[in-house]
């Protein structure tokens, strides 16, 4: 009786274990966090209307114009 308990639960657990659609909404989790923290930051410099915020803003109003020019990147 105990053994078909013990046989089932390690069934049970390993499908879990196995199952990697949890380990990849948890990156996307993550990013989305790591995004919000970014943009929180953002938010923080932009507020208090700092230095920090206006390079921020400039940084990226150079580089949405950049993406429409093809500007930036390396190469030769």
């Amino acid at each position: 009786m105990l053994l078909k308990a013990w046989i089932k639960v390690n069934g049970i657990y390993s499908r879990y274990v196995k199952n990697e659609r949890g380990a990849q909404a948890l990156e996307w989790v993550a990013l989305g966090l790591v995004v919000l923290a970014v943009m929180g930051a953002i938010a923080a410099g932009i507020g208090d209307n700092t230095s920090i915020g206006k390079t921020i803003i400039s940084k990226l109003e150079e580089l949405i114009g950049n993406i429409g020019t093809g500007g930036g990147g390396g190469g030769s």
